[in-house]
């Protein structure tokens, strides 16, 4: 009988962290984006808690998510709770795309932007290529 209530108890505590974290997500404004000719919409983490949770735990990654920072910084991205393959494109100070990256499902490798950055579009894998997105083009963001 104490061996089976163990294992319950076991099993409970093992559960209860992921229950707790999906309780207490926030939730992100989606704000009008633009691309060269491709509009969308795009969630928007423009805070420390928003930029935390990100895509963690969710089971896609559409529409998508904008990381905010309030000043250019050294970006570093990682996969931490995350499912689905991403491709980010690091934004520079002048909001234009400086690189793309690619971000494997639970990676938990830091991926560092190579140059300051004012913002990381993640979206899900293959999204850019499929529009023809290229370094250089310049992020518009209508709130």
């Amino acid at each position: 009988m104490m061996s089976r209530f163990i294992k319950i108890l076991s099993v409970f505590m093992l559960v209860v962290p992921f229950m707790a974290s999906a309780l207490e997500r926030v939730t992100f404004d989606l704000v009008a984006a633009q691309i060269a000719e491709h509009s969308f919409k795009v969630q928007l983490a423009d805070t420390f808690e928003k930029r935390a949770q990100g895509l963690m735990y969710v089971k896609t990654a559409d529409p998508g998510m904008l990381l905010v920072y309030p000043e250019p910084r050294e970006i570093s991205l990682w996969m931490v709770n995350t499912s689905m393959p991403l491709d980010v494109a690091y934004i520079g100070p002048d909001w234009t795309i400086t690189e793309f990256v690619k971000l494997e499902p639970f990676d938990d490798t830091p991926v560092p932007s190579k140059a300051l950055s004012i913002a990381a579009l993640e979206m899900p894998r293959g999204w850019f290529k499929a529009r023809g997105i290229t370094i250089g083009q310049k992020l518009i963001v209508n709130p």
